[in-house]
């Protein structure tokens, strides 16, 4: 069953990263509903983390898979919008941090997972990676082609 809904995900994504924009509207809604599903939808709320600090925040940022599902959740949002690159970029990083706060909420409510302030940092760090992979890949579709 994991495997099917993996598939799905997967399936969503690549979907997603094409422009297709049911396929994303899909993946957001599956997405949240992930935690409260895996929970038997019973609410178990516990409180969030809400403590900070350099030592924290540093090692949050080894939370790789963090990063790049933030990242491609970055280039999928950013993949539907139809404006200039900065306004595109602005409203994907806004929406993906949106994204990431709904998901400690949803940790923080069923109890799957950990409800951490902390884990917005490797999201941030997402954005920043797919920003960079959005201005190098236009940077470089904007280069002449040699004859």
């Amino acid at each position: 069953m994991k495997l099917l809904g993996f598939l799905v995900f997967l399936v969503l994504g690549v979907l997603s990263l094409r422009g297709v924009r049911w396929a994303y509207f899909t993946f957001v809604v599956l997405s949240l509903l992930y935690f409260p599903a895996s929970a038997g939808f019973r609410l178990a709320p516990r409180p969030c983390e809400l403590t900070f600090g350099l030592q924290l925040a540093t090692h949050s940022l080894t939370n790789y898979a963090h990063i790049v599902l933030f990242a491609l959740f970055f280039l999928m949002t950013r993949a539907q919008l139809r404006m200039s690159v900065p306004r595109a970029i602005a409203w994907a990083a806004a929406a993906t941090l949106t994204m990431g706060m709904l998901v400690e909420l949803a940790q923080g409510v069923t109890g799957g997972g950990h409800c951490r302030l902390r884990d917005l940092i490797p999201d941030a760090a997402g954005i920043v990676l797919g920003s960079i992979v959005v201005l190098v890949r236009n940077r470089i579709s904007a280069r002449p082609q040699p004859r």
